[in-house]
């Protein structure tokens, strides 16, 4: 089904017909409210790390988010210093975006991984927040899949301000990652 709103002229949100039974699950793990967790941000950092080799952007981030009502970045990569050195986690105040803005929900949706090379190449970039607020140019991003359950919790995914050309290497590695967060979440670590 078409997410185009004709009198807004943008594309609403995707269905989510699994919100409740994910709410319920996080709460289940733990995982509903909104905290930074130390071994998420270091699967951010990680992330950040990966993909700044890969694209050459010092300003790539990390991210691993949980989608609820809005959006959470229970992992967040530090910024980068000029010394190659990270500094504090973000506050909780940074980690919060609503539920129209970015590309995560999409990659929820589609539960599988989603590249943007470009991110003005996906027609529902128009109006994107996060375009415009973060410089965002290229996101590639995996769900998150709770395996007992089959639930997509949120995604692991890296934005950059450059554009990138995603390779399936880049995919794969976005996908390995986004296992990672999901053994976590499923118990690998008590929050």
């Amino acid at each position: 089904m078409t997410t185009f709103n004709s009198q807004t002229s943008r594309h609403g949100l995707p269905e989510d017909p699994d919100l409740p039974r994910r709410l319920e699950l996080l709460k289940e793990l733990g995982l509903d409210q909104q905290r930074p967790i130390p071994e998420l941000d270091a699967l951010g950092d990680r992330v950040a790390d990966a993909f700044i080799e890969r694209t050459g952007q010092p300003e790539f981030r990390g991210i691993v988010n949980i989608v609820g009502l809005k959006q959470f970045f229970v992992g967040l990569s530090r910024p980068r210093t000029t010394s190659h050195t990270s500094q504090a986690p973000a506050p909780v105040a940074e980690r919060i975006m609503p539920r129209t803005e970015g590309w995560c929900v999409f990659t929820l949706e589609r539960r599988k991984a989603f590249p943007l090379n470009n991110v003005l190449d996906y027609p529902r970039s128009a109006g994107n927040g996060a375009m415009h607020r973060l410089r965002v140019k290229t996101y590639l991003g995996a769900p998150i899949i709770h395996a007992a359950t089959g639930i997509s919790l949120g995604t692991v995914c890296g934005v950059g301000t450059e554009t990138v050309q995603w390779t399936l290497e880049d995919v794969e590695r976005m996908k390995q990652f986004a296992g990672e967060a999901a053994d976590q979440m499923s118990g690998g670590i008590r929050f």
